[in-house]
């Protein structure tokens, strides 16, 4: 069966208008229920072009391995409940060779192979790249390749989504590693032997100053250009709330980084997520800490507009009584055919187990607030990107679910919400 990776075009291309109102959301799978399973599904969701869903958990219930992590897929029934495969387990080779503890997304190619990063594992326990082939029969097993071990000097701890350039090479960050120990942004390129991976981009050149930001959880995004663009978590000014920065090539080789923007503790900062481009050019993410007034509130969305010159940020702040959700991780994508957003935040309101908003021009609906279910049933602390699919919704949450294998927090679930 040819499966195929998911561009951001196709993904648009896949939306409907969502209704408004209030939305439903259907658990499609509790983790835990299956021996050798995950915990704590912490990335984001990928569609094959059969409806069936993949993605990773950075833990498994197992107390002989809790951080191995696994590769899933959940495949629909005519029936309705989603059977789950795991596809694969790391940590299966002597030292965890073949990766530990994946945190991100996948991603497809044209032939139908997944391919993502492990935080930590390999031949140098500093995280992975690595590639999931499907079988050759069908009901055979995945086989996992590492395209790449990082060595600390060129990376370590990769924990953001890759991406692929028209060529075939990918693209992604490590939170630490490189020149200064901060992160860096990577390219993977396919050879003969093997892959070659170059760095990019090593954070923080200038130490302590790290003007340029530090540690960089997500990956990054392309614009139609070929220009790379992502965030760091912290650095930027001396009181570390992170930044938004380009990468151009520049012609002959090489790149040259740019930082469009310094957050600051009295307007927002300190973004987790991966950026995503509207039709206009205009890129969007979240930011997990700050607000209206003070560094303790619950965050927002940003927009970064280019204009002449540069680019111009604008922050939409979350209520600073967290009655509309709090601490976007994830986050956001953009419906340009109703140019509204969609998120998650991984707390908020009562009882506190994180929404799902969208967002019209400055106002918020919550269509969704988990832990509406006894226990957390439903989930709890969304804190995935959401994956538009036929006009619903898809994500995972951290805790929730009905299986008890994990305590009484759940081991996390599988989502889908119908606007």
């Amino acid at each position: 069966m040819l499966r195929v990776w998911t561009s951001p075009l196709v993904v648009l291309l896949l939306l409907c208008a969502f209704a408004s109102g209030q939305a439903k959301e259907k658990v499609l799978y509790s983790f835990g229920t299956n021996p050798n399973d995950g915990m704590t599904p912490n990335g984001g969701l990928v569609f094959d072009n059969a409806g069936n869903l993949y993605g990773t958990t950075g833990y498994m219930p197992s107390r002989l391995c809790p951080e191995c992590g696994i590769v899933f897929e959940l495949s629909p029934s005519s029936s309705g409940p989603w059977t789950e495969t795991i596809l694969y387990q790391f940590c299966s080779r002597p030292n965890c060779a073949d990766g530990q503890s994946p945190r991100a997304g996948l991603i497809f190619d044209a032939s139908g192979n997944l391919y993502g990063t492990t935080k930590y594992g390999g031949a140098n326990q500093y995280g992975t790249v690595f590639k999931l082939a499907p079988p050759s029969v069908p009901g055979g097993s995945w086989t996992e390749t590492v395209l790449w071990s990082f060595s600390y000097e060129d990376g370590d701890a990769p924990v953001g989504k890759l991406a692929w350039d028209a060529s075939g090479n990918l693209y992604g960050t490590t939170l630490g590693g490189g020149t200064s120990a901060l992160g860096t942004v990577f390219e993977l390129s396919p050879s003969s032997g093997g892959w070659i991976e170059q760095v990019l981009y090593s954070f923080c050149p200038n130490k302590p100053q790290c003007s340029d930001g530090y540690f960089p959880e997500a990956g990054v995004t392309f614009d139609s250009s070929g220009n790379l663009f992502g965030t760091t978590t912290l650095g930027g000014y001396d009181n570390n709330w992170g930044t938004v920065f380009e990468l151009s090539p520049v012609s002959g080789g090489g790149w040259t980084q740019i930082t469009l923007d310094r957050f600051s503790p009295h307007h927002a900062g300190q973004p987790t997520s991966e950026l995503f481009f509207d039709h206009a050019g205009n890129l969007y993410g979240t930011v997990s800490q700050g607000g209206a007034h003070s560094p303790a509130q619950c965050g927002g969305v940003f927009r970064m507009s280019p204009v002449s010159g540069g680019w111009k940020e604008s922050l939409f702040p979350f209520d600073d009584s967290g009655d509309r959700g709090c601490n976007p991780l994830a986050g956001v994508f953009v419906d340009n055919k109703t140019n509204t957003i969609f998120g998650t935040t991984e707390s908020g309101p009562f009882p506190y187990g994180g929404t799902v908003f969208k967002m019209t021009g400055t106002k918020q609906t919550i269509l969704y607030t988990f832990c509406q279910q006894d226990h957390c049933a439903d989930g709890n602390q969304a804190n995935s990107f959401l994956t538009p699919h036929s006009g619903k919704l898809y994500g995972t949450t951290l805790e929730g679910g009905t299986s008890s294998a994990c305590g009484q927090f759940g081991c996390g679930v599988v989502y889908e919400i119908t606007p």
